[in-house]
């Protein structure tokens, strides 16, 4: 009984992790050989041209680029073959842009 109780435990807060993290993320890029691709939450693009040309010179062979908001800001998360320089030069391109217009949103009906 205690057994089936922690797991359940462990299993709730697992999930609460996962889902406040998820609440905190507005974008997760995948870079294949200088290629970005995707993977959750949207950018404007504008933003999403101006981190495909950090990432394109010199080509990232394979990374992830993860963007938090952290404090009222924006934060640049890398994994991956991603140089020093690009990362400062992401997390220029992200620091410019406010936060509330840094994430893409669906048009106001």
């Amino acid at each position: 009984m205690i057994i089936a109780f922690a797991v359940c435990a462990a299993v709730s807060l697992a999930a609460l992790w996962w889902s406040a993290s998820a609440a905190f993320t507005i974008a997760v890029l995948s870079v294949e050989n200088g290629v970005i691709r995707r993977v959750h939450g949207g950018l404007t693009p504008g933003v999403l041209a101006d981190l495909a040309d950090v990432l394109a010179k010199p080509p990232v062979s394979r990374g992830r680029v993860r963007i938090v908001r952290d404090a009222g800001a924006a934060r640049v998360e890398v994994r991956g073959a991603i140089t020093p320089e690009q990362v400062q030069r992401l997390r220029n391109v992200i620091g410019n842009v406010p936060l509330v217009r840094l994430a893409r949103r669906p048009p106001r009906r």
